[in-house]
């Protein structure tokens, strides 16, 4: 009888040979280890469950910040359901190259899904505040007159002052700019009733909500104009907002009434950011620069400007939108200019390079802006209306409103300064201009309303 060990003659070498002679003809890659096979099929399968944790941390973020369409939301969703599915399947099958490619995938989508939650988690577009919509609304910009670092608890003079009313209906933005000096009844609580001051003092004042140095509000019986030692504001933008709501007679909920506020540095530093702007310049001129910007020698440094279009960095943009003593009207001219350097700006903002790289655009501005729009709803809009077929750009218009020249007295300290006498039917003009951008609907509304701010800034060139 045979033993178990032998072969069919009784041989042991017998045994060894057939078996050498089975494993000759079948190829090795067809004859997996069961326990490589399992230690693969789990690593897959670990793969797979970091690549859903890693989904779920991606959509979250990206509806955090509310950047994408519901239907655009749902189909990332789906893509990343989709690529889910597929990874976890191809974890199981036999084949080394199939569990391979698995695992590729999967690595490279965790890897992306990744770097994309922390772009948006560190993504300014986060930055929460009122959220605009698809409705017309009205965003106060403005330019505070100082350098460094922008701290918002610190009260400053504005020395750029303009509406502008956004109308993503009929892609239009109209920008209506107030002289720096205009002498205005101020809007602001505490203060008495037609206490009248320059435009810039205005913001000043801050939230309009005087206070003690106990923090006790004060009425304006309890202050006396010239702004007493111990009378103190809150920060903010109610006041200079409210005073120009009322002055153009602003029919805007406050919900839709936004302001976006940055300081000299900020400026030549947006600028700088954005790769320099193209501004047209009326006439030929040259000035010193008023401070030392951050680029220039602590010497004042003179700027030559030449009629047509200019290529302009920083602080070249912003001696350009300051300057007022070379021109014949002063604060006038000094009000389109700033109006054609925030036109070139606002061009390079919205442009599809920008877009893409808006960190680095919030990055160069960070510490000297303040604004309560929620970036990431500013950012859809303009995704929403990109993907429409009658879209073609967003059309300007500006009017810059004119006045007198004059000295009076100034309810916050109590001086007399330089001011600029309203006109009123230039304040009439441009009230009717707001009124019809934030009530146009169609392109032929836009098209009356642009015609309409070139007859009344001819009118006035007559003037």
């Amino acid at each position: 009888m045979g033993n178990n060990n032998t072969g069919f003659y009784g041989y042991s070498s017998e045994s060894k040979m057939n078996s050498n002679a089975i494993n000759r003809n079948v190829p090795k890659n067809r004859m997996p280890s069961s326990g490589k096979f399992k230690v693969s099929k789990i690593l897959g399968i670990i793969l797979c469950l970091l690549q859903l944790a890693a989904s779920v941390a991606f959509v979250y973020y990206v509806k955090t910040v509310d950047f994408l369409d519901e239907k655009y939301f749902y189909g990332l969703i789906g893509i990343l359901s989709g690529l889910f599915i597929l990874t976890y399947v191809m974890a199981h099958p036999k084949k080394m190259f199939v569990r391979r490619l698995g695992k590729f995938i999967s690595i490279v989508v965790i890897i992306v899904l990744a770097v994309g939650s922390y772009m948006i988690w560190k993504s300014p577009l986060t930055v929460t505040g009122k959220k605009v919509s698809n409705k017309p609304f009205v965003v106060y910009l403005s330019a505070a007159d100082t350098f460094g670092k922008f701290d918002k608890k610190t009260l400053s003079r504005t020395d750029t002052n303009i509406i502008a009313v956004v109308n993503p209906k009929t892609y239009t933005i109209l920008m209506v700019s107030t002289p720096r000096d205009y002498y205005v009844p101020i809007e602001a609580k505490s203060v008495a009733p037609n206490s009248m001051e320059k435009l810039t003092h205005v913001s000043l004042f801050g939230s309009g909500v005087a206070y003690s140095q106990d923090k006790d509000p004060l009425s304006a019986a309890e202050w006396s104009i010239g702004g007493q030692q111990g009378v103190y504001w809150h920060p903010g933008n109610q006041a200079i907002m409210a005073t120009l709501k009322k002055l153009y007679n602003i029919k805007v909920k406050n919900k839709d009434y936004y302001y976006a506020k940055v300081n000299f540095t900020g400026f030549e530093s947006l600028v700088d950011e954005l790769g320099g702007v193209d501004v047209k310049v009326e006439d030929n001129f040259s000035t010193k620069t008023y401070a030392t910007y951050k680029k220039v020698s602590p010497e004042r440094k003179e700027y030559v400007y030449k009629k047509g279009t200019m290529k302009m960095d920083g602080s070249t943009a912003l001696t350009f939108a300051r300057e007022r003593h070379s021109f014949g009207d002063g604060d006038m001219a000094r009000n389109r200019n700033q109006i054609r350097v925030m036109k070139a700006i606002a061009d390079k903002m919205i442009s599809g390079k920008t877009l893409v790289n808006y960190n680095g655009v919030i990055d160069a501005i960070n510490n000297c802006y303040a604004t309560d729009i929620d970036l990431s709803s500013m950012a859809k809009l303009q995704t929403q209306i990109s993907t429409k077929s009658d879209y073609n750009g967003w059309k300007f218009m500006s009017f810059s409103v004119i006045g007198v020249p004059g000295k009076d007295k100034s309810t916050y300290t109590g001086n007399i300064h330089a001011v600029v006498y309203q006109n009123q039917d230039s304040v009439a003009n441009a009230s009717k201009l707001i009124a019809k951008a934030l009530a146009a609907k169609t392109q032929d509304d836009a098209k009356k309303l642009n015609k309409l701010v070139k007859k009344y800034t001819k009118a006035q060139a007559g003037q």
